[in-house]
């Protein structure tokens, strides 16, 4: 008997059970169709159990109400309330989609992108208002960099900076997108311009520091001519410091060196006064340059030296390596002319082809041709020579063969001469040309050239 009633009740049981289950299903059906299921998450907002206006209006209210927090480099963070910005739903349909979807696909939580909107005017004003965007205190990333210490005469590595730029314009963009999609936290260290690229702990630099120190150690010092020094030392090597565009120091040897060089050169430089020739008949005697001639700098042997020296870093003291100096003591060909003894010789490869007396410029009327060094001008025939005697006059003399050494004096023959030598140019020389025998002038003339040294001197 008791067994027959302990069936009968489990058989009401069952079936009041599955009347229930019918019923839930038949609400469900009924009210569950337009709303969020139990559990539901849309952008971090519980929606449990909300129809599409319902929803919209929580999500909506749930920003407005929210604390906006706005982090900065530097630590730096602000907070405001969202309804500041003006926060709304930018689409409700995205609302409806995702309804669509829990129905297909019973998905609970979503994370909609760009599901509200704010007032971009209202941004752009608040982040304006911001200290971080104030011009005074923006400040950009600074490298790791070189810097020159003049106690120690050497470079030092000068630590970076760390920068807490953000463009304006790019932040309300960002901001603009994270209230979009709901986020409450917005890290603008994202597109904040804060890391250096090279820290003062970067090997490179600290080898390439070293490396610089090392050459700066270099001295070289040069004894000029005038009894002074021209000093190449870190105080002039520390302004050759370049950077390239990958950030790499060095010191930029191959484009300062010959800049010293050319400043030594005009340093060193000095005139010469005279120089020795061995004259015809008398022998070893010292003649004057005339025109200005100088010793002048060897640059690209000292550019190479010193370039070599900074290589191998070292004190050193040096002597100004000079362009050779014309030997004239030892000439195979040349014109020679002693105004003492009035006489041309020429030689051509050691053999004397031209030995002639001569008349040179009138002393006693201030014509005297002048010693020195010299090379022929050019060479022309039938020429008319003119100008002024010292009266005043005027004077026209043709010429056969005519060859300029020292602006307008130079050698030419005299068909009005009769006679050469002695002591006519003392009182009847010419305006400072040398006047010569018409044969004598003319093998001067075909053997002469521009190459080939005049030396004319008073023994």
């Amino acid at each position: 008997m008791r067994k027959a009633i302990q069936g009968k009740t489990l058989y009401i049981i069952s079936i009041v059970s599955a009347v229930i289950v019918f019923v839930v299903i038949i609400l469900c059906t009924i009210f569950i169709k337009d709303i969020f299921q139990i559990k539901t998450s849309i952008n971090g907002v519980d929606c449990s159990f909300l129809n599409i206006p319902g929803t919209s209006s929580k999500l909506e209210k749930t920003m407005n109400n929210a604390e906006i927090t706005l982090l900065f480099a530097e630590d730096k963070k602000y907070t405001c309330l969202g309804a500041h910005f003006k926060i709304k739903i930018s689409d409700i349909s995205s609302i409806m989609n995702a309804m669509s979807e829990q129905k297909e696909n019973d998905v609970k939580t979503y994370n909609i992108q760009n599901l509200y909107t704010a007032d971009e005017k209202v941004v752009k004003e608040y982040l304006s208002s911001l200290s971080v965007f104030n011009e005074k205190n923006v400040r950009e990333p600074e490298n790791a960099s070189l810097k020159w210490d003049d106690k120690s005469k050497s470079f030092y590595i000068k630590p970076e900076v760390y920068g807490n730029k953000v463009s304006l314009d790019e932040a309300v963009k960002y901001m603009m997108t994270a209230l979009s999609n709901g986020q409450t936290v917005i890290d603008f260290r994202n597109i904040t311009d804060i890391n250096p690229k090279i820290l003062s702990t970067d090997k490179k630099l600290i080898e390439q520091k070293d490396s610089i120190n090392k050459t700066l150690k270099t001295s070289i010092k040069y004894n000029l001519h005038d009894g002074s020094t021209y000093k190449l030392d870190a105080n002039k090597m520390k302004d050759w410091l370049k950077q390239d565009d990958e950030g790499n120091y060095s010191l930029d040897i191959e484009g300062n060196v010959p800049d010293f060089v050319n400043k030594l050169a005009e340093k060193a430089e000095y005139q010469l006064a005279s120089t020795k020739f061995k004259a015809t008949g008398i022998g070893m005697i010292s003649v004057a340059y005339g025109r200005r001639t100088y010793a002048t700098v060897d640059e690209e042997a000292e550019i190479s030296r010193i370039k070599e020296i900074l290589a191998n870093p070292q004190e050193v003291t040096l002597d100004v390596t000079y362009n050779p100096i014309k030997d004239y003591s030892n000439l195979s060909t040349y014109v020679e002319l002693d105004i003492s003894r009035q006489r041309v010789w020429m030689y051509v490869n050691g053999r004397c082809i031209v030995n002639t007396p001569v008349v040179t410029g009138s002393v006693n009327q201030g014509y005297s041709t002048p010693v020195g060094i010299y090379y022929l001008t050019y060479k022309s025939m039938h020429e008319t020579l003119e100008g002024y005697n010292s009266d005043g006059s005027k004077y026209s003399s043709p010429v056969t063969f005519w060859m300029p050494f020292n602006g307008g004096i130079g050698f030419h023959d005299a068909s009005w001469r009769s006679n050469f030598g002695g002591n006519i140019y003392m009182t009847n020389g010419s305006h400072g040309c040398v006047n010569m025998p018409y044969g004598a002038a003319s093998t001067l003339y075909a053997n002469i050239n521009t190459s080939i040294p005049i030396i004319v001197y008073a023994s």
